[in-house]
């Protein structure tokens, strides 16, 4: 049992504006009611009201969607038990009030008569029939969980539809096996030699953002001006956030697609981004989201991803002889083994020991060093096919 969701633009008109709005405020009220409670102190009686005695208490909070609300309270209820979980690795932190200034405003409704999907357009309870840019068909033979109706910073709506589905199409074997080293020179380099280039979104987007954010800065707090600035600003965030997921996607299915074993190194990502020299450059690429969408393809197509420890010396070891390099720092990009003679390009020298580490002992899937060296391969007039991979990104 797999579940996807299938998102979709919504285009309300005034009204159906007005009620989505009462909608959003009624589900932070509700929710704020809950974390004001919760954070009492021990001495203090809590008394957190359901969703029918606030609805009566208020009044105004009959206009919208039950259900909505009632969600909004399973989604706190839930909270509770993870924050008071005892099997839990990673505690979490106190619940924080929600403001109507947030950059992301939903709620949820469960299937049912509550919503369905008719033509281009979606009904929702208390809405009536919403225009839809149905852009995808739902396959009929799937099991409708909930959707989710929300909006974005810029202003957007959308609605987000999801589904169980069992028969989901698996991709053919190709028998062959990769090991990913990903970088902030070259995006990623595989095993075989495939080099992919780092793209930089923000950093090409950002005198753009720069020029956007000085506009807005200049503006009078509150002002007409000022919203639209602020509207602008979170385009302009939006478009690399769009542009860095469609790179993303499409380079993850190439590779479920070419590759039957997909071996990658878990990194301590957030260790990472302490680094202040890096940060920027290393939440740009992205790498936490291209390795959960691999994950999640691999599930859903049936190919295999192994991840390896994070502590293994895969840059300063020799593929062939095992001799490790342990005076290299991040300087050296390429040197030449001691013992025996082999010369090494750093990150295609990870990525061959991250596939050696995943694949052990499987002689099945030994075949990657059938390919030509790093050197040889983008040295030659004529490429091998694995260089060739990104010419469909």
């Amino acid at each position: 049992m797999i579940q996807k969701a299938y998102k979709f633009r919504l285009l309300p008109n005034k009204t159906q504006e007005v009620l989505l709005a009462k909608t959003f405020g009624c589900c932070r009220y509700f929710w704020n009611h809950c974390v004001e409670q919760f954070n009492k102190p021990a001495n203090e009686e809590k008394k957190y009201l359901t969703v029918k005695e606030m609805r009566n208490e208020t009044g105004w909070m009959k206009e919208v969607s039950y259900c909505a609300v009632a969600e909004k309270r399973r989604d706190f209820d839930q909270f509770k038990n993870q924050f008071f979980s005892k099997s839990r690795k990673k505690k979490i932190g106190r619940p924080q009030f929600k403001s109507k200034y947030d950059r992301k405003q939903s709620f949820r409704l469960p299937f049912g008569g509550d919503f369905y999907v008719k033509g281009n357009k979606i009904f929702l309870v208390k809405l009536g029939l919403v225009k839809c840019v149905v852009d995808q068909k739902i396959p009929e033979d799937v099991k409708v969980i909930n959707c989710t109706v929300s909006k974005d910073s810029v202003g957007d709506y959308f609605v987000s539809i999801t589904v169980e589905e069992n028969n989901i199409k698996q991709l053919p074997k190709t028998g062959k096996a990769t090991g990913i080293d990903v970088g902030l020179t070259n995006f990623i380099t595989l095993s075989d030699g495939t080099v992919v280039d780092n793209p930089r979104f923000f950093r090409e987007n950002q005198a753009k953002l720069k020029r956007a954010q000085q506009h807005l800065s200049r503006k009078v707090k509150g002002s007409n001006r000022q919203k639209k600035c602020r509207r602008y600003v979170a385009k302009v965030h939006r478009k690399i956030a769009r542009q860095r997921s469609d790179f993303l996607n499409r380079l993850s299915i190439l590779l479920v697609k070419e590759y039957d074993l997909i071996a990658v190194e878990d990194l301590n990502i957030a260790g990472m981004l302490k680094n202040h020299c890096l940060a920027k450059n290393i939440s740009d690429a992205s790498w936490s989201e291209f390795i959960r969408m691999l994950e999640y393809k691999c599930v859903w197509y049936g190919k295999d991803l192994r991840k390896i420890g994070r502590f293994e010396p895969t840059s300063k070891k020799c593929y062939k002889c095992g001799y490790i390099y342990k005076d290299m720092d991040l300087s050296i990009r390429e040197w030449d083994c001691p013992i025996c003679g082999t010369h090494h390009h750093r990150d295609h020298t990870a990525a061959i020991n991250i596939l050696d580490l995943a694949v052990g002992t499987d002689t099945a899937l030994q075949t990657w060093r059938e390919c030509k060296t790093f050197e040889e391969c983008h040295s030659s007039a004529v490429p091998c096919e694995a260089s060739m991979v990104t010419e469909d990104l």
